[in-house]
C-alpha cells in the first residue's frame, strides 16, 4: 500500500513537471520584451572614424525625451507599437555619434504584435570605442522604408534612448548654419498643434547637430501621423521650412 502511494505520488509529480515544461516556454515568450529583427543582407552596415554623411536635410536625429542610462547603446528602442491587425513593417535606422566619427545605417523588421516599444539590436564591431559615448551623444533617425537609400517622403518614427519619460516630448536634432531655428507639430490641414523650443547644446554646436528642439506631445496626438515642421530664419528675415511626417505614440 505504501509502495503504491509512493509510486502514485511520483507519477503525479512527473505529470505536473511535464505540463509545466510544456506550457512554460509560451508563457515566457509572451512576457519577453519585443526586439526588432535585423534585416540586413549580408552584414551590419557601420563605420567608425569615417566621414560624416551629409544629406541636405535639417533633421539629423529624432527621439523621445528619456532618462538616460549608462551604456545607452544597449538600451535603444523604437517608438513603434504594432497591433495584430497591422501589416508588418520594415524600418531603416541610422545611428550617429555627435562627433560624426561613427555612423550605422541598417534595415530592421518589426514583427507583430508588440505591446511595447521594441529594442533595437546594434551588433557593432566597435563596442569598445562606443563605450565612451553617453546617451546624449547618440542620434537616431528611423524611417518606415524598404531600404536606407532614400529618406525623403518617408514616415519618421522617434527612437527612445533609455527610459521614456512619463510626460514625454519629442527631441528633434537639427543641423543648420543659421542661429534662429523654430519647430512645431502640425496636422494635415497645417494647423499648429504644438510649438517647440529650440536651443543650442551646452558647450556649443556638435559636428552632427547645431540645435535641439523640444516639442511637447499631448495625449490627444498619440497614435497619429503628424507633420514636424522645422524652420530656419535667414539673415533677410525669410524662413525656410522643411516638413517631416512623424508617427507618434
Amino acid at each position: 500500500m505504501n509502495f503504491y502511494r509512493a509510486g502514485a505520488a511520483r507519477t503525479w509529480t512527473v505529470s505536473c513537471l511535464s505540463a509545466f515544461l510544456m506550457f512554460a516556454p509560451s508563457a515566457f515568450s509572451q512576457s519577453e520584451e519585443p526586439v526588432l529583427e535585423l534585416a540586413n543582407v549580408p552584414d551590419f552596415n557601420e563605420r567608425y572614424a569615417g566621414n560624416t554623411q551629409v544629406n541636405g536635410q535639417f533633421l539629423s536625429g529624432l527621439s523621445y525625451a528619456a532618462t538616460a542610462t549608462k551604456g545607452a547603446l544597449g538600451d535603444l528602442k523604437l517608438g513603434l507599437v504594432r497591433g495584430g491587425d497591422q501589416p508588418s513593417a520594415t524600418v531603416c535606422i541610422r545611428v550617429t555619434t555627435d562627433d560624426g566619427r561613427y555612423w550605422a545605417a541598417n534595415m530592421y523588421r518589426a514583427k507583430n504584435p508588440s505591446s511595447a516599444p521594441p529594442k533595437i539590436p546594434v551588433p557593432t564591431r566597435y563596442a569598445e570605442q562606443l563605450g565612451v559615448y553617453g546617451a546624449d551623444s547618440l542620434l537616431l533617425l528611423a524611417t518606415l522604408a524598404e531600404d536606407c537609400n532614400e529618406a525623403a517622403s518617408k514616415v519618421y518614427v522617434p527612437a527612445i534612448i533609455g527610459s521614456r519619460q512619463e510626460k514625454t516630448s519629442l527631441l528633434a536634432y537639427v543641423n543648420v548654419s543659421q542661429s534662429r531655428v523654430v519647430a512645431g507639430l502640425e496636422d494635415e490641414g497645417k494647423k499648429v498643434l504644438a510649438e517647440g523650443k529650440c536651443r543650442k547644446p551646452a558647450g556649443g554646436p556638435r559636428v552632427t547637430y547645431s540645435h535641439v528642439c523640444e516639442i511637447p506631445v499631448p495625449d490627444t496626438m498619440k497614435g497619429a501621423t503628424l507633420d514636424l515642421v522645422i524652420g530656419v530664419k535667414g539673415m533677410t528675415g525669410s524662413t525656410t521650412n522643411q516638413r517631416y511626417s512623424v508617427h507618434v505614440e
